[in-house]
């Protein structure tokens, strides 16, 4: 099972909290405000070291104090792991991570250990926020299915940066190309990793999507953030005037994207809010279904306020389909009537939180 333990430390609203968790449906009630999607936002930090809510990772310490820690405790392949995530609020570097006691460097070892999907209110900016979304959405799905993605997009990453800040010392000449030349190199094996991982998902998408909404003739569109056809190392010769002007590189796997459409039309501008919610939960659930179809270990999906915006039907295809992904669910709400309507006896432990204390039930 994904999570069999939890730990809140200091995090949001919860001073300290200890949980132990079923493997498959957790209910969390209680009013807003009382602390269930702070209870969320901590397995997501112990998951990658960072908050769901984009640029509040900071923001995660309770008032008054000067860090907060997520514990918890879980197994892979029949070995034990124990997993610590803290964070400062004034220290240097700001965050510890820890795997069996032993300090960890980067959080791409939590999220291999504790694969970790969230799906909430905010989750349609996926769709109508920022390409920047939309990039992380894609490099989580390729990480975990194709398991030497990691090493290609630190190195990609690695490089972009460094032709970046030659670009801002205004540095041309010998060096430049050399990185120019690498860069170029590293954009096409993420490019050639993602395509690939699309060519997967959109069948899988196409599937879940059928079986959670009612939407047909979806399509997904993937820009790579070049040229179709086009030599990106052409184009950086070309366009370098302009890339030493603005102090940055203009085209490449960082500028990429994914677009939906409904009927050759693009979803976010011709679906209501609550279909755009169903089909972004659609695209993050057939992100789960991938990954646990390519080998990785059950999934842990934490679930926000589901009933908000779904109607009954949609909130029983959503818990059908939850309760019979074989991962573990974290699912919160305020009222116990619809979500026991719509999980029916699929519920394995339910909690109580209020004011930041959270009791089983």
């Amino acid at each position: 099972m994904p999570l069999g333990s939890l730990e809140i430390h200091r995090l949001r609203n919860i001073s300290q909290a200890g949980l132990e968790l079923a493997p498959g449906l957790n209910l969390l009630l209680g009013p807003n405000g009382s602390g269930k999607t702070s209870c969320l936002e901590s397995i997501f930090f112990l998951s990658t070291a960072r908050s769901h809510r984009d640029g509040m990772t900071a923001t995660m310490i309770q008032h008054g104090q000067e860090d907060c820690l997520a514990l918890g405790g879980l197994q892979r392949q029949g070995l034990d792991y124990r997993l610590g995530v803290q964070r400062y609020r004034e220290r240097s570097p700001s965050r510890e991570i820890r795997v069996n006691g032993a300090l960890v460097r980067k959080g791409s070892e939590l999220a291999r250990l504790l694969p970790t999907l969230y799906l909430g209110p905010e989750s349609v900016d996926l769709l109508l926020g920022a390409p920047a979304k939309r990039r992380r959405f894609l490099n989580w799905g390729v990480f975990h299915v194709k398991h030497d993605f990691g090493a290609t997009w630190a190195a990609a990453t690695r490089t972009l940066m460094q032709r970046n800040r030659l670009l801002r010392d205004g540095t041309t000449g010998k060096d430049l190309e050399v990185w120019t030349r690498e860069l170029a190199s590293w954009a096409a094996a993420v490019d050639s990793a993602r395509q690939a991982y699309i060519d997967e998902y959109l069948p899988v998408f196409l599937r879940v999507a059928g079986e959670l909404t009612d939407q047909t003739e979806l399509s997904l569109h993937y820009d790579r953030g070049w040229d179709e056809g086009a030599d990106l190392a052409q184009d950086y010769a070309r366009d370098l005037q302009g890339d030493l002007k603005r102090g940055h590189t203009q085209k490449g796997f960082q500028r990429a994207d994914l677009r939906v459409d409904l009927a050759g039309q693009p979803a976010d501008k011709v679906c209501s809010r609550g279909e755009l919610k169903a089909l972004v939960w659609a695209l993050v659930l057939a992100q789960g279904a991938l990954a646990q179809e390519s080998g990785s270990e059950e999934m842990l999906y934490l679930v926000d306020d589901l009933a908000s915006e779904f109607d009954a039907r949609n909130r029983e295809r959503m818990c059908g389909y939850l309760a019979g992904t074989e991962g573990q669910v974290m699912l919160t709400g305020v009222d116990v009537e619809p979500l026991a309507q719509a999980t029916g006896e699929a519920v394995q432990r339910m909690f109580h939180v209020k004011h930041g204390e959270i009791q089983e039930r």
